[in-house]
């Protein structure tokens, strides 16, 4: 696969925002419910992925195709939403792509204790 520039790069994510409104469910990667920790909340059609930390927070995520990982961390008061754009244009070109929302952040659970760049990196491990 040839480098892309980053004009490319940006250019590439623009070009296919409208795909973004596409629903998720048509690109989510259902776990297994028999994986430690993973769940899968079904509701209606769409699909929601989560795992449960050790201190028992459950950390939305989602895992779209397949191939070599690229995982998207948010910043703040983001969520994985953000990453759509990026995501669907990865994903279209053969990539696995992985990203979560932080403790406290879009449809995780929302804790009093844990809101650390340490802790974040823990739940992301």
């Amino acid at each position: 696969m040839a480098e892309l520039t980053r004009r490319e790069l940006l250019a590439g994510g623009t070009a296919i925002l409208p795909a973004a409104a596409l629903p998720t469910s048509a690109f989510t990667h259902a776990s297994e419910s028999g994986n430690s920790g993973f769940q899968n909340h079904t509701k209606g059609e769409h699909s929601m992925a989560t795992i449960t930390t050790k201190d028992g927070t459950t950390i939305f995520y989602k895992d779209w195709g397949k191939g070599q990982p690229i995982v998207f961390s948010h910043g703040w008061p983001l969520s994985s939403d953000d990453w759509d754009a990026q995501m669907l244009f990865f994903g279209q070109h053969g990539y696995r792509v992985i990203a979560h929302d932080r403790r406290g952040h879009g449809r995780s659970m929302q804790t009093w204790d844990g809101n650390d760049m340490d802790t974040y990196a823990d739940d992301l491990a």
